[in-house]
């Protein structure tokens, strides 16, 4: 990142708080490890008030009169300027925040700041996949810039992956997207109504995001407990609270029938939205099976 000089991140639970889970160098360890330890610094307010704090120089008044050991150690390292972002998107939110440093004074100009927000968003993915026990590290550095299926693992013999798909998606890809899920699917048991529900409620919650998720998305699918586990997340504006019907919505109202008819169809949906995006965790028991009174009139 131009114009940055180090990167620290801390995150945690409301439990625990924000622990070090990264730091780029000495200096970055140093700011992530004073914060902890003096309870005082921009990541613990970025964390607290969930909004950017940018510290242009820490040798103005303000910034000493705020955090006055924090500041004190931070200029006698040699760091002058600091800007901590909190660890939010895609409707989640982290409990900690992403530190950058340089050591001259400046405010981040729009391109860096602009960064800055795209890392803290990434960093706050891989958290919230960190947390469903899924390291997709490689898989989506793999499918970095393209929207296509990455398939995470390679060796046959060894089994199937825990993570067989994990890619990006958009309108052009559905279809693609689509046949990778059934083709997973398949060949861990689904088979009739049950296999072309669970791919119909994947493929509408793609198509949601194609249409009214900002346009590109993101796919895990994974097989975990004797469920099929699939998530589907996007940096949109959020779902209005009125979409998220608890029952079937009137005919008139075809554009609130898809959310409606992927919580029919899944044993479990988990939603979470807000302005920074939305995401639905779909679980379906493989021992699940529908008779055919029980599908959805489509």
């Amino acid at each position: 990142m131009p114009g940055i000089d180090g990167i620290g991140l801390s995150a945690g639970s409301r439990a625990s708080g924000p622990l070090l889970r990264f730091a780029s160098d000495d200096a970055s360890f140093l700011i992530e490890d004073l914060q902890q330890t003096l309870s005082e610094g921009p990541c613990q307010d970025a964390a607290a008030t969930r909004r950017p704090v940018m510290a242009a120089d820490l040798g103005t008044g303000s910034w000493r009169q705020r955090w006055p050991r924090f500041t004190k150690a931070a200029l006698k390292a040699g760091i002058r300027a600091v800007a901590a972002l909190p660890l939010h998107a895609g409707g989640v939110r982290h409990d900690g925040a992403l530190d950058l440093y340089r050591r001259y004074p400046g405010a981040l100009d729009g391109t860096q700041r602009t960064a800055a927000s795209i890392f803290a968003a990434a960093a706050a993915e891989l958290l919230t996949l960190d947390e469903l026990g899924l390291k997709l590290t490689e898989a989506f550095t793999n499918g970095r810039g393209r929207c296509t299926p990455a398939v995470a693992g390679s060796s046959a013999a060894a089994g199937p992956p825990a993570v067989p798909l994990v890619c990006w998606f958009d309108a052009t890809t559905l279809s693609e997207v689509r046949a990778q899920v059934r083709a997973y699917c398949a060949s861990h048991g689904l088979t009739g109504d049950d296999l072309y529900l669970f791919v119909l409620a994947v493929h509408e919650a793609m198509t949601n995001v194609a249409r009214h998720g900002g346009g590109r998305g993101q796919l895990v699918l994974w097989w975990h407990a004797d469920h099929l586990w699939c998530e589907i997340a996007d940096h949109g504006p959020g779902i209005p609270s009125t979409y998220l019907p608890a029952r079937q919505p009137d005919t008139s109202r075809l554009d609130q029938r898809g959310l409606w008819l992927i919580r029919r169809i899944c044993t479990s949906c988990k939603v979470t939205t807000d302005a920074t995006g939305t995401r639905l965790l779909l679980g379906y028991r493989l021992d699940h099976r529908t008779v055919t009174s029980t599908m959805p009139d489509l």
